[in-house]
């Protein structure tokens, strides 16, 4: 097997625990998952876009800005190699939350599209699953060292 997208997923999921092997996940990797790359500054989404996946993101460097009601609130995160990005509004199938740009590049990127999506939850469900259950494990995992202190 490639070493890509293994080694990226590997790491992806590593800091919640979860372990990646690689005859399980290979065929997420082969069937599902699409290499995309795109140059600096190029805008991904918009906070309230519909969505068009989840992204592993292998290299390059993505900030998401999150503007709400209460400019106090509002904040910005950087998404570094090895992490998801999308994942929960892609799994909801929810507006996107937040804008994300392409802050250092090229980005190249492992993106499981809402159609790859399904198709591997009817296809694979155990799969699916598992897949799902890593996702959002990292999800509560996450850090978020960019939040103002609202109690400052």
């Amino acid at each position: 097997m490639s070493k890509e997208p293994y080694r990226t997923l590997r790491q992806a999921f590593s800091s919640c625990g979860g372990t990646v092997d690689a005859l399980v996940f290979e065929p997420i990797i082969a069937n599902y998952l699409e290499r995309v790359s795109f140059p600096t500054g190029t805008v991904l989404w918009h906070q309230g876009d519909p969505p068009n996946g989840l992204y592993v993101i292998e290299s390059g460097v993505l900030r998401a800005t999150y503007k709400f009601v209460n400019p106090a609130q509002q904040f910005e995160e950087s998404m570094v190699a090895g992490t998801l990005a999308g994942e929960l509004s892609a799994l909801a199938e929810a507006p996107r939350n937040a804008t994300v740009t392409v802050e250092h590049g090229p980005a190249v990127m492992w993106k499981l599209n809402g159609e790859n999506l399904r198709r591997l939850q009817n296809e694979e469900p155990d799969l699916a699953r598992i897949f799902i259950q890593l996702v959002l494990k990292g999800k509560n995992k996450k850090v978020f060292f960019a939040i103002p202190c609202l109690f400052c």
